[in-house]
């Protein structure tokens, strides 16, 4: 396998992203060409690697027509300074990041239509997740940056940039693998992270209902041009909590007395009382207040459809 690099697409602390054109060969003769997205590991500390190669060895057998496609992979050391990578299928649609301030860039007033975003988005994740969950794998990332459309009609998803951990892996080292903001902070996107995530209050409880929380955020978002913020990140009395000086009970109490959400009605008057009950409960601060699975999360929007 051969690749020539087109464009860097993007660059960050972890690593970066190239636009490749792949040659396919048989016997030695090039049989055809394809364009693919190249993903190389730039931060190479033992969690970053470790990270990267948890998503390249779990990806592939996440066979699902919502998750992103791993087709090739060097973990590195081949030749010997050659630095980690993996190729995977190329979407020419673009994020749902890119696609809603598009949208919103170009009409003030323009929100998403809920059927289109439950039927179009939403759903098509919570199936990738429904295959992720059942092999005991979360995401632990989810934004509309790394949701991307097939093509150009916007008809269909994948969720790619899978922050992995397996089954009972789940403690404080391997939270640090999926670390995307400043240095020593646990946890996914200031936003989009669930508290119990961020804070680490309790590693028992990182399971499917913190995608759920990030989902609901997304949801929350298209359908009202607003972010919510349901808990503050650095609000030092949560962050003492984080240090073990409070217990648990208390930390929760008081992040849940923070909490006041507008409904998403309020801003779409195309939202119905149902889906605001759904939305809002997935993105309660408790994960015992959430839904209890993903597969509750799809029954309850099969419901309002």
């Amino acid at each position: 396998m051969k690749y020539d690099i087109i464009k860097q697409i993007s660059s960050g602390s972890f690593g970066t992203i190239f636009e490749v054109m792949v040659e396919h060969e048989e016997d030695g003769v090039t049989t055809s060409t394809t364009k693919c997205v190249l993903k190389e590991l730039t931060r190479i500390d033992p969690l970053s690697k470790e990270r990267f190669e948890r998503e390249i060895k779990i990806l592939p057998e996440l066979n699902h027509p919502n998750i992103v496609n791993i087709l090739y992979w060097n973990i590195g050391g081949d030749p010997p300074k050659f630095l980690p990578y993996y190729i995977m299928e190329y979407l020419k649609g673009g994020s749902l990041r890119k696609y809603m301030d598009k949208k919103f860039n170009a009409d003030r007033n323009f929100i998403f239509e809920p059927t289109w975003v439950i039927s179009k988005v939403i759903l098509p994740i919570c199936s990738a997740l429904a295959q992720a969950h059942s092999s005991g794998v979360y995401h632990r990332d989810l934004k509309p940056d790394n949701i991307i459309f097939n093509d150009d009609t916007k008809s269909s998803i994948k969720v790619a940039d899978w922050g992995l951990v397996k089954g009972d892996a789940i403690d404080k080292e391997s939270l640090e693998l999926t670390t995307v903001t400043a240095e020593g902070q646990i946890g996914g996107t200031p936003g989009y992270c669930s508290p119990e995530q961020w804070f680490a209050f309790n590693k028992e409880e990182i399971d499917g209902r913190t995608d759920i929380y990030s989902l609901g955020i997304l949801f929350y978002e298209m359908l009202t041009r607003k972010q919510p913020s349901p808990y503050n990140p650095n609000d030092p009395f949560t962050m003492e909590n984080n240090q073990g000086q409070l217990p648990l009970p208390t930390s929760r109490t008081h992040l849940s007395k923070r909490l006041k959400v507008d409904p998403p009605s309020k801003f779409n008057s195309n939202v119905t009382a149902q889906l605001d009950s759904c939305i809002l409960k997935m993105i309660r601060v408790d994960p015992r207040k959430r839904q209890n699975s993903i597969w509750d999360l799809i029954t309850d929007l099969d419901m309002l459809r």
